[in-house]
């Protein structure tokens, strides 16, 4: 059943844990759904939307030890990191750990004896960042043909970090304009 089945609409009596506030006819199987049958039909729609996404990001949950780091260093000059931080950040070799849970709420925690940082977020779903650099940003990540694409605006600006896995290996392409920096990670056992 899709959305655009359920039609008609009934006034009740205002629940306080349902965003529905009338009774709705399904014009698929001619049954009323009560606001609580709405709500849990509507979540298992998105639910099972969501379970194809899933599937697809669980091949980059684990613990990821990056191997190689080609031309961070003009990546963090042009989102405009400055020259001490890019420094560290040169020198530092962090682990990439990628979790979700059954709600579909990914983590992805960068972890180095510098500093770690972890960003929780649900696919398509805006939130706000702090980066490792302490830009303040409006991220979204998406699943884009089995890429986590990850998008960061902030002032005006625009990067795209973009992890597939290939070969085996966690590949992460850092791009800001036209500096790409590639980032090989190896799955630790």
């Amino acid at each position: 059943m899709t959305l655009q089945a359920v039609i008609g609409s009934y006034p009740v009596a205002e629940k306080k844990d349902c965003p529905f506030k009338t009774a709705t006819l399904c014009s698929h199987t001619g049954r009323v759904l009560n606001p609580e049958s709405l709500h849990t039909l509507l979540l298992r729609i998105k639910r099972k939307k969501n379970f194809k996404d899933c599937k697809m990001v669980e091949k980059f949950v684990g613990t990821w030890k990056m191997i190689s780091s080609d031309n961070f260093d003009d990546y963090m000059k042009a989102i405009g990191v400055g020259f001490a931080t890019r420094q560290v950040g040169n020198r530092t070799k962090p682990n990439l750990i990628v979790t979700m849970d059954d709600e579909g709420t990914i983590c992805l925690k960068s972890q180095s004896t510098f500093k770690t940082t972890e960003i929780k977020f649900k696919l398509n779903e805006p939130f706000d960042e702090t980066t490792a650099d302490d830009r303040k940003t409006r991220t979204v990540v998406t699943l884009e043909n089995g890429k986590l694409v990850q998008k960061q605006s902030w002032d005006g600006k625009e990067t795209n970090i973009e992890r597939e896995i290939t070969d085996g290996k966690l590949i992460a392409k850092c791009i800001m304009g036209d500096v790409i920096a590639v980032r090989t990670y190896v799955k630790e056992a």
